[in-house]
This record gives structure tokens, sequence and C-alpha cells, in this order.
């Protein structure tokens, strides 16, 4: 077998042989795939968030297709009537899963009108369990334990707050759970790399109730319990 390899001509014959594939094969591959084109869709203007898309908004730009990242729309039809999750730029690449259908942008929007003697108030949880695991949304209602060590050894946990209406849950990244569901429902693979572990919560409460939440976060004894799942 050494000889074999140690034969100039055998080792001038396999070069040879390498180079035709590279040449013939591989090569011709590579030019054809960085030289085949794609239409994506762009915006002709920067539109609102909670914007709903209408074909007139739209323009078809042709670029390289080598390249062009997954999910980026390519067809008007795939988003026109549904309304922007986000922010949206002239001009900037369109990701399908910053879209929602115009019913669940709205469903999914919360009244944040105030009465008298209310407050919306963001508390960060001490844990994930803390914030029921991912189950919590908008519109719940839950009731607040509180847990403590005591000197003797044994603990407490008591209700502190009873009936407290949950205006928003958020994750690490401050993006609502309510709104990555409606991302979620839409995607075209049926799943998501999203986050749905909930790191905050943001709460309509009264004044005594602000001053509650604001120590038993700053304790990290603050722990939820579900009372009433929102829609």
């Amino acid at each position: 077998m050494r000889k074999i390899f140690k034969n100039k001509l055998f080792i001038g014959a396999i070069c040879l042989l390498l180079a035709a594939v590279i040449a013939f094969v591989l090569l011709p591959r590579l030019y054809k795939a960085q030289s085949s084109t794609a239409q994506v869709v762009t915006l002709k203007a920067t539109v609102e968030q909670g914007t709903e898309i209408t074909d007139n908004m739209l323009s078809v730009t042709e670029v390289g297709a080598y390249g062009l990242p997954n999910g980026v729309v390519t067809d008007k039809a795939s988003i026109v009537g549904l309304a922007a999750g986000s922010t949206l730029y002239a001009g900037e690449y369109l990701w399908r899963d910053r879209f929602v259908s115009a019913s669940d942008y709205q469903n999914n929007g919360t009244d944040s009108k105030l009465e008298v003697g209310s407050y919306l108030l963001t508390i960060k949880f001490p844990s994930t369990s803390a914030g029921l695991a991912g189950v919590l949304r908008g519109n719940s209602v839950v009731d607040v334990y509180s847990f403590s060590e005591n000197g003797d050894g044994t603990t407490t946990t008591e209700r502190a707050i009873e009936g407290l209406e949950v205006f928003m849950v958020l994750n690490i990244k401050l993006q609502s759970l309510d709104e990555l569901d409606a991302l979620t429902r839409i995607a075209e693979t049926g799943s998501s790399d999203y986050d749905f572990a909930p790191a905050y919560i943001v709460v309509k409460a009264s004044e005594q109730q602000v001053k509650t939440l604001i120590r038993l976060e700053k304790s990290e004894s603050l722990h939820l319990a579900l009372v009433k799942a929102g829609k």
C-alpha cells in the first residue's frame, strides 16, 4: 500500500481527478447558486406597530438568492391583511414572524386606562416558578403569596394580595408573552425559538398593593397563584 501512495503517477492521477471534480462539478454549482436571484418584499414607507398591511404599501425587489436568510417575505400575499407586530422601516427585509393577524393584534391589546387610585407596576420574578412557569398571560387574575423564614427554623406562607389583575407578562427581553403567542400561531413551521419564560409582570394595583408588591420583590419572597386565566 505504501508503494502505491509513493508512486508519483498514482498521486498525480488522484490530483487530476480531484481537480476535475472541483472544476466541472463543484464550481459550476457554486457559480449557479451565486448568480441566481430571488424576489423579496419590502415596504415603500415606514409603518407603525399595529398598522394593517395593504398591497399598495409593498414593493418587490430582486436580490441575489445566495445566502438569503430563511423566513424573509418573498410573496406579498403572505402578509397583506396582517398587522405589523412592531415598527417596520422602508426598504428593510421583512420577516414573517414580525406580523400578526389584525384580529389577534386587537384581541391582544389590553386596555391601559386606569381608574383613580390605580397604578401600573412592574415586578421582577424571583424565579420562573414564581411566575407560574410560562402559563401566566395578560388579563389573568392572581393571588399573591409571601414566603418567609422564621428565626426558629420554621417558615410562613400567607396570602398577601387577593384578586390582582395582570396587565402584561414579559420575558427577560421585555417581550410580551401574549404577543409571542400570536407570532407562534402564524409561524409556518408551527414552532418557534421564542423565550416564554416569565421574567417580569405588569399589574394593575392600588397604592397599598403597590407597597406590598415592592416589599415582596425586594425580599424575593413573592409567589403567584392563578385564580382566573386570561382570555
